[in-house]
């Protein structure tokens, strides 16, 4: 049988009464303890303690207590008592599948209690084939660069059977009192190069005359820069025979898995005006591949 809403809330405000009675009780006890002579008397500076001691304890327990419902937990202030997680980084962000392309995960914590108050931090790597309690360190060694400094790191890698695309990290930060804070990262599985930016400078040109072209390519590589194995370009439509080969400018961007390439060739004076298409082409040494097209323009 259930028991109708008046009686429940009933019972709440009777058990919170006899809190309050009980919490009265203890401060009385102290002058009533003894005996009960007509000497024992409560002195002036007694009566004020007392009074004072009463407004603290009706101010805390109103600042917890709710008549209607009962304590409040949301009068208690957790920022004080959990973790935090500062930023999490993850190093590359792109990996390919391959089962030896090490990644980082940087997890900086802090705790009210101070670092060492902090139990553990763990990583769910389920989503790229380990384990889905993974731990991260703080000790300086397996990647970690500063012992018990608060950045707690992992180093891990994607193995080939993994799906491609976005993937998701938990990432979970537990105190000595039990008291955990939960952030995420992102970490997409790749195979292929991506192409962020190609330029040719000039990119108009007139017929009829010699001009020097400067080929610039920005490329971003799942892993490492230095996995890339070529990036070429298609002249054909241009009058050359085979694909030339762009050089590293040794230009690292952000990280370690942008890299910039470029290459200089001349634009035969015998062109005819038109629209001619050079094709970028990128390979690294996972066999990821991937080409862009950019459009010279030669005009009368």
């Amino acid at each position: 049988m259930k028991m109708p809403k008046h009686k429940k809330n009933n019972r709440r405000v009777g058990t919170s009464l006899v809190l309050v009675g009980l919490t009265l009780a203890v401060l009385l006890s102290p002058a009533l303890a003894e005996d009960n002579n007509d000497d024992q008397y409560l002195t002036k500076g007694d009566a004020v303690n007392f009074v004072s001691a009463t407004g603290f304890m009706k101010n805390k327990i109103g600042q917890l207590l709710s008549w209607t419902v009962g304590y409040d937990i949301s009068k208690v202030n957790r920022v004080r008592l959990t973790p935090t997680v500062k930023y999490i980084r993850v190093t590359p962000r792109m990996v390919p599948p391959d089962g030896r392309t090490i990644f980082e995960i940087f997890a900086a914590v802090d705790d009210p209690g101070g670092i060492g108050n902090i139990q553990g931090v763990r990583a769910d790597l389920s989503s790229v084939g380990r384990l889905s309690n993974s731990v991260l360190v703080d000790n300086g060694m397996f990647g970690d660069e500063t012992a018990q400094d608060g950045i707690y790191s992992l180093q891990a890698s994607v193995p080939s059977r993994t799906d491609l695309g976005a993937k998701e990290v938990a990432i979970t930060v537990a105190n000595k009192k039990g008291w955990l804070a939960l952030a995420k990262a992102n970490l997409d599985v790749e195979k292929d190069p991506t192409i962020n930016k190609i330029t040719l400078v000039p990119e108009k040109v007139k017929t009829g005359q010699e001009t020097v072209i400067t080929l610039s390519v920005d490329v971003e590589n799942p892993g490492r820069a230095r996995d890339i194995k070529e990036v070429t370009a298609d002249l054909r439509a241009l009058g050359y025979a085979t694909l030339l080969l762009l050089q590293d400018d040794g230009k690292t961007e952000t990280g370690n898995s942008h890299q910039a390439f470029s290459l200089q060739f001349t634009v035969p004076k015998t062109l005819d005006p038109g629209e001619y298409k050079v094709r970028v082409g990128v390979l690294n040494i996972y066999a990821g591949y991937t080409g862009k097209d950019i459009t010279l323009k030669v005009e009368r």
